[in-house]
Protein backbone atom coordinates (compact mmCIF):
# COMPACT_ATOMS: atom_id res chain seq x y z
CA UNK A 1 0.00 0.00 0.00
CA UNK A 2 1.56 3.26 -0.82
CA UNK A 3 2.04 6.27 1.39
CA UNK A 4 -1.54 8.07 -0.37
CA UNK A 5 -3.93 5.10 0.58
CA UNK A 6 -2.29 5.22 4.18
CA UNK A 7 -3.09 8.80 4.49
CA UNK A 8 -6.95 8.37 2.49
CA UNK A 9 -6.79 5.63 5.24
CA UNK A 10 -6.14 7.55 8.36
CA UNK A 11 -8.08 10.85 7.13
CA UNK A 12 -11.30 8.25 6.52
CA UNK A 13 -10.95 6.83 9.38
CA UNK A 14 -10.92 9.84 11.26
CA UNK A 15 -13.79 11.53 9.78
CA UNK A 16 -15.77 8.37 10.83
CA UNK A 17 -14.19 9.01 14.37
CA UNK A 18 -15.63 12.22 14.89
CA UNK A 19 -18.95 11.72 13.16
CA UNK A 20 -19.66 8.63 15.53
CA UNK A 21 -18.83 11.47 18.67
CA UNK A 22 -20.75 13.83 17.17
CA UNK A 23 -23.52 11.14 16.82
CA UNK A 24 -23.31 10.42 20.10
CA UNK A 25 -23.73 13.43 21.53
CA UNK A 26 -27.14 14.19 19.45
CA UNK A 27 -28.40 10.68 20.30
CA UNK A 28 -26.56 9.42 23.48
CA UNK A 29 -26.09 6.03 22.67
CA UNK A 30 -23.92 3.46 19.88
CA UNK A 31 -26.97 1.44 19.40
CA UNK A 32 -28.79 4.30 17.94
CA UNK A 33 -26.39 5.14 15.21
CA UNK A 34 -27.19 3.22 12.05
CA UNK A 35 -24.29 2.94 9.26
CA UNK A 36 -26.27 5.23 7.09
CA UNK A 37 -26.06 8.15 9.60
CA UNK A 38 -22.92 7.35 10.26
CA UNK A 39 -21.48 7.44 6.54
CA UNK A 40 -23.66 10.55 5.46
CA UNK A 41 -22.52 12.36 8.97
CA UNK A 42 -18.84 11.61 7.63
CA UNK A 43 -19.79 12.40 4.43
CA UNK A 44 -17.76 9.16 3.30
CA UNK A 45 -19.80 6.35 0.89
CA UNK A 46 -20.78 3.27 2.38
CA UNK A 47 -18.19 0.64 1.23
CA UNK A 48 -15.49 3.30 2.60
CA UNK A 49 -16.88 2.45 6.06
CA UNK A 50 -16.81 -1.31 4.91
CA UNK A 51 -13.25 -1.56 4.05
CA UNK A 52 -12.52 -1.03 7.42
CA UNK A 53 -15.66 -1.67 9.99
CA UNK A 54 -18.03 -4.28 10.36
CA UNK A 55 -20.46 -1.87 12.46
CA UNK A 56 -20.41 1.37 13.76
CA UNK A 57 -19.01 -0.17 17.46
CA UNK A 58 -16.08 -0.84 15.99
CA UNK A 59 -15.55 2.88 15.15
CA UNK A 60 -16.20 3.92 18.50
CA UNK A 61 -14.32 0.86 19.74
CA UNK A 62 -11.24 2.45 17.71
CA UNK A 63 -11.83 6.05 18.85
CA UNK A 64 -11.93 5.35 22.41
CA UNK A 65 -8.61 3.76 22.17
CA UNK A 66 -7.10 6.21 20.62
CA UNK A 67 -8.32 8.69 23.16
CA UNK A 68 -6.82 6.51 25.74
CA UNK A 69 -3.64 6.17 23.82
CA UNK A 70 -3.92 10.11 23.85
CA UNK A 71 -4.39 10.47 27.46
CA UNK A 72 -1.56 8.08 28.78
CA UNK A 73 0.94 9.94 26.96
CA UNK A 74 -0.30 12.96 28.03
CA UNK A 75 -0.26 11.65 31.46
CA UNK A 76 3.05 10.29 30.94
CA UNK A 77 4.19 13.71 29.96
CA UNK A 78 3.06 15.36 33.06
CA UNK A 79 4.98 12.95 35.31
CA UNK A 80 7.66 13.66 33.79
CA UNK A 81 7.40 17.42 33.71
CA UNK A 82 5.86 17.56 37.10
CA UNK A 83 7.99 18.07 40.01
CA UNK A 84 5.30 19.38 42.85
CA UNK A 85 3.66 16.09 43.56
CA UNK A 86 0.06 15.01 43.47
CA UNK A 87 -1.73 18.64 42.89
CA UNK A 88 0.52 19.73 40.31
CA UNK A 89 -0.31 16.14 38.62
CA UNK A 90 -3.90 16.82 38.81
CA UNK A 91 -4.41 20.16 38.19
CA UNK A 92 -2.64 19.70 34.98
CA UNK A 93 -4.41 16.11 34.41
CA UNK A 94 -7.93 18.07 35.10
CA UNK A 95 -6.88 21.06 32.44
CA UNK A 96 -6.25 18.30 29.68
CA UNK A 97 -10.08 16.74 30.39
CA UNK A 98 -11.20 20.72 30.00
CA UNK A 99 -9.65 21.55 27.08
CA UNK A 100 -10.96 18.51 25.40
CA UNK A 101 -14.12 18.79 26.68
CA UNK A 102 -16.48 17.56 23.71
CA UNK A 103 -14.63 13.82 23.73
CA UNK A 104 -14.89 13.56 27.36
CA UNK A 105 -17.87 14.88 27.68
CA UNK A 106 -19.42 13.30 25.13
CA UNK A 107 -17.86 9.52 26.14
CA UNK A 108 -17.57 9.99 30.09
CA UNK A 109 -20.97 11.46 30.67
CA UNK A 110 -23.28 11.69 27.37
CA UNK A 111 -22.44 8.23 26.27
CA UNK A 112 -21.09 6.75 29.11
CA UNK A 113 -19.96 3.60 28.08
CA UNK A 114 -18.49 1.58 31.57
CA UNK A 115 -16.31 0.08 29.87
CA UNK A 116 -14.52 2.66 29.16
CA UNK A 117 -14.86 4.71 32.04
CA UNK A 118 -12.82 1.72 34.03
CA UNK A 119 -10.28 2.18 31.09
CA UNK A 120 -9.80 5.71 31.42
CA UNK A 121 -10.07 6.06 35.46
CA UNK A 122 -7.40 3.05 35.66
CA UNK A 123 -5.16 5.35 33.38
CA UNK A 124 -5.81 8.63 34.72
CA UNK A 125 -5.20 8.03 38.41
CA UNK A 126 -2.85 5.20 38.27
CA UNK A 127 -0.14 7.73 38.71
CA UNK A 128 -1.48 8.64 41.97
CA UNK A 129 -2.41 5.49 42.97
CA UNK A 130 1.60 4.38 42.35
CA UNK A 131 2.78 7.10 44.69
CA UNK A 132 0.82 6.23 47.83
CA UNK A 133 2.06 4.79 50.73
CA UNK A 134 -0.40 2.59 51.88
CA UNK A 135 0.71 0.13 54.44
CA UNK A 136 -2.05 -2.13 54.66
CA UNK A 137 -2.59 -6.00 52.69
CA UNK A 138 -2.97 -5.73 48.96
CA UNK A 139 -6.80 -6.70 49.13
CA UNK A 140 -7.64 -4.13 51.51
CA UNK A 141 -6.08 -1.60 48.74
CA UNK A 142 -8.03 -2.81 46.02
CA UNK A 143 -11.14 -1.68 48.00
CA UNK A 144 -9.97 1.76 48.54
CA UNK A 145 -8.56 1.98 44.81
CA UNK A 146 -12.10 1.06 44.04
CA UNK A 147 -12.94 3.45 46.09
CA UNK A 148 -11.38 6.59 45.32
CA UNK A 149 -11.97 5.78 41.70
CA UNK A 150 -15.25 5.59 41.87
CA UNK A 151 -15.76 8.77 44.36
CA UNK A 152 -12.96 10.85 41.71
CA UNK A 153 -14.67 9.69 38.93
CA UNK A 154 -18.00 11.01 40.25
CA UNK A 155 -15.99 14.35 40.98
CA UNK A 156 -14.91 14.63 37.25
CA UNK A 157 -18.15 14.34 35.53
CA UNK A 158 -20.07 16.28 37.55
CA UNK A 159 -17.15 18.50 36.87
CA UNK A 160 -18.26 18.57 33.40
CA UNK A 161 -21.66 18.23 34.00
CA UNK A 162 -21.66 21.48 35.41
CA UNK A 163 -19.64 23.43 32.61
CA UNK A 164 -16.75 23.64 34.88
CA UNK A 165 -18.89 25.97 37.08
CA UNK A 166 -15.54 25.51 39.77
CA UNK A 167 -12.27 25.93 39.08
CA UNK A 168 -9.53 23.59 39.09
CA UNK A 169 -7.77 24.30 42.15
CA UNK A 170 -10.76 24.01 43.91
CA UNK A 171 -11.89 20.53 42.96
CA UNK A 172 -7.96 19.57 43.58
CA UNK A 173 -8.40 20.93 46.64
CA UNK A 174 -11.97 18.96 47.13
CA UNK A 175 -10.49 16.19 45.79
CA UNK A 176 -7.49 15.89 48.17
CA UNK A 177 -9.61 16.82 51.12
CA UNK A 178 -11.96 13.91 50.29
CA UNK A 179 -9.84 11.11 49.66
CA UNK A 180 -7.22 12.15 52.53
CA UNK A 181 -10.07 11.87 54.73
CA UNK A 182 -10.87 8.29 53.81
CA UNK A 183 -7.21 7.24 53.53
CA UNK A 184 -6.27 8.48 56.83
CA UNK A 185 -7.60 6.50 59.31
CA UNK A 186 -6.30 3.16 57.27
CA UNK A 187 -3.12 4.50 57.27
CA UNK A 188 -0.69 3.04 60.26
Amino acid sequence: MNVKDNQRTRLSKKLFQNAVLELLEEKGGIEKISVRELCAKAELNRSTFYAHYAEPREVLAEAEDEILTETAAHIKKIGEQTTGGGKEYLTSFLRYVRDNDKVFRVLLVTAADPAFKTRFMQISMLYLFEHMQLTMDAEKQQYIYSYLLDGSFGILTQWIRSDYAVSVSEIVDLLFTLNASAILPLVT
